[in-house]
């Protein structure tokens, strides 16, 4: 099996959708001698900053000397970029033959009557196969959706649970209410394990507090109001927190600054669970840390152009605060598209009046909406707007606009596109 034919598999595998629960992928992996058990995990749960805090604490373990594996969805610019180690994407060759490995446990499933795999539950096997072959020190596994039910709490245990910021998202899957969607994702707690979480949602916090003492689990939480001296100096954000001063991270957005503190968090309880990362590394982790499409900026000459995932409201408010912030007397420019079962409504409200003009785009695929439908939504709250019939004619018609800053968001799934198309690729 070479890259291609991998690849073609798992498309194939999009029939099957997305089915909660973790009988499938218990099976495949039993069928696989179970790789996952030979690893040391930090996972990682949450509505927004999952990738964020993985990606700070993937940085810093590398500095300590840590051979990291590490486990992302989805992909944003590279499909590979899903499955990584020591922050290099795994080789189309190896992505290849532990497609192959699990293709082979997946026919031994369906000869004995099991349902097939998902594709997030094969691309879930895949992973553990790989990490388990370069035998890495650590792996950042990032939940997909949920946590309870996610293919990747098919782990037993693990040695740090890390929970992001919480708030409504796929209420189909994992509930109607913020209390049903925290539990849901506080499912990931092991029993006698420690949980790091950021102060956020009251009835959050209460719900991780009831999970931890049920399973005699120790939680820490992030005071995130203990971050001060906070500056930007056009390149860097400098903060300050607990006793680390002046930590420098490239990572913009001030909510990174949050997730930076929330990482140092996680970092104190691994060293106190036996792994050895000094303040040192931390600083140097933190400053070294990049993550592609959040808040990145593809272009620093007049009109600045950013790319940010914000794609639900949470992401949208602090996409508007950041906003204010760094661009508050600037002329902007959005380009922006939706899927038809996120909030658009509620992300149009928070962001639209900012904008002096707004590109809106089509998204595919089952989820897709039109950009004439996001159009009319976003009309109510800004009249500059206008739906454009591909992603090169928004970026395009953008960049000739007399406007200070451009900024692309409402969805990971066409940042990759605008990238390619500004760097001329």
């Amino acid at each position: 099996m070479n890259f291609s034919d991998a690849v073609n598999y798992i498309s194939e595998a999009e029939n099957y959708g997305i089915v909660p629960g973790l009988d499938n992928i218990s099976a495949l992996c039993r069928k696989l001698s179970n790789p996952q058990d030979k690893l040391k995990f930090i996972h990682i749960a949450g509505t927004n900053g999952k990738g964020s805090v993985g990606t700070f604490l993937d940085s810093i373990l590398l500095e300590a000397g840590y051979k990291t594996g590490r486990y992302v969805s989805p992909a944003v610019m590279d499909y590979l970029e899903k499955i990584q180690i020591c922050s290099e994407n795994i080789t189309e060759e190896k992505f290849a033959s532990c497609t192959e490995r699990v293709k082979k446990a997946v026919d031994e499933m369906l000869k004995e009557g099991l349902a097939h795999p998902t594709v997030f539950e094969i691309e879930t096997a895949i992973a553990f196969c790989f990490f388990e072959e370069e035998k890495c020190d650590y792996i950042l596994l990032e939940t997909g959706m949920g946590g309870k039910n996610d293919a990747t709490n098919v782990i037993d245990k693990n040695i740090l649970t890390v929970i992001t910021s919480i708030s409504l998202e796929h209420t189909q899957f994992l509930g109607k209410t913020i209390e049903e969607i925290a539990t849901e994702k506080a499912g990931i707690t092991k029993q006698n394990s420690n949980v790091v979480t950021i102060s956020q949602n009251p009835k959050v916090i209460d719900i991780l507090r009831n999970v931890c003492t049920a399973k005699s689990a120790y939680l820490k939480i992030s005071k995130i109001y203990n971050i001060s001296d906070y500056s930007y100096d056009g390149n860097f954000q400098i903060f300050s927190y607990k006793d680390f001063k002046d930590i420098k991270i490239r990572m913009l957005g001030k909510f990174q600054t949050e997730n930076a503190a929330l990482a140092i968090d996680a970092c104190e309880l691994l060293n106190n669970n036996g792994t050895d990362i000094s303040d040192k590394h931390i600083y140097d982790g933190l400053l070294k840390a990049q993550w592609s499409g959040r808040f990145e900026i593809l272009r620093t000459s007049s009109p600045i152009f950013i790319l940010d995932g914000a794609h639900n409201e949470a992401a949208a408010t602090r996409l508007r605060e950041t906003i204010d912030i760094y661009f508050a007397d600037k002329k902007i420019v959005y380009i922006t598209g939706s899927f038809k079962d996120k909030n658009y409504n509620e992300i149009a409200r928070l962001t639209a009046k900012r904008a002096m003009k707004i590109y809106t785009i089509s998204t595919t695929g089952k989820r897709g909406l039109k950009a004439q439908e996001l159009a009319d939504v976003i009309k109510q709250y800004n009249p500059n707007v206008t739906a454009v019939s591909d992603i090169t004619k928004a970026v395009d018609n953008s960049l000739s606009e007399e406007c200070d800053v451009i900024i692309a968001f409402g969805s990971l799934s066409f940042l990759s596109e605008i990238k390619k198309h500004l760097n001329g690729e």
